[in-house]
């Protein structure tokens, strides 16, 4: 492991140290003291010590803002791994089901009443309330509305 992956590993779990010495820096840069009557910033006299602790705040800010990046990345990384995976697990639900029950929950999704269904696929209403729990229980959910969602989810809402 080099060097500068060493110091971005602790910058990555330091951060909030980070944050406090960026404060520190800011705050020092504008420090002044009390002369009398007058208000003197304590750096006047040595401009080029201001200017350097500004550098470094600049310095930290950016490095600051790096951090961010990777963690965003990382973050949206896990998600897209994430959603893949359910995804996936979703396909495998909706593999399960019979033909049948694909074309009802395939209405389902377009937002059908179990009138429309029944009259679309010239079935009974407890052979359609039967398919309709099938999907329920293959695909986990309790409400029609849930079953919608899922079917949204995989694009089928057409």
């Amino acid at each position: 492991m080099n060097f500068i992956t060493k110091i971005s590993d602790l910058l990555y779990r330091r951060q909030k140290v980070l944050e406090m010495v960026a404060v520190f820096l800011i705050f020092s840069v504008v420090a002044f003291r009390f002369d009398r009557n007058n208000l003197i910033l304590i750096w006047s006299d040595y401009p080029l010590i201001a200017l350097i602790i500004v550098l470094l705040v600049i310095l930290i800010a950016l490095v600051w803002v790096r951090i961010e990046k990777i963690k965003m990345k990382s973050f949206i990384e896990e998600l897209k791994k994430n959603s893949s995976e359910k995804y996936s697990i979703i396909e495998e639900k909706l593999n399960a089901l019979s033909l049948r029950q694909r074309e009802v929950f395939d209405h389902i999704v377009q937002g059908k009443s179990n009138k429309e269904i029944i009259t679309i696929l010239n079935i009974e209403l407890s052979t359609l309330k039967t398919h309709i729990n099938q999907i329920y229980k293959v695909l986990e959910v309790k409400t029609r509305k849930e079953a919608q969602s899922v079917g949204k989810l995989l694009g089928k809402d057409d």
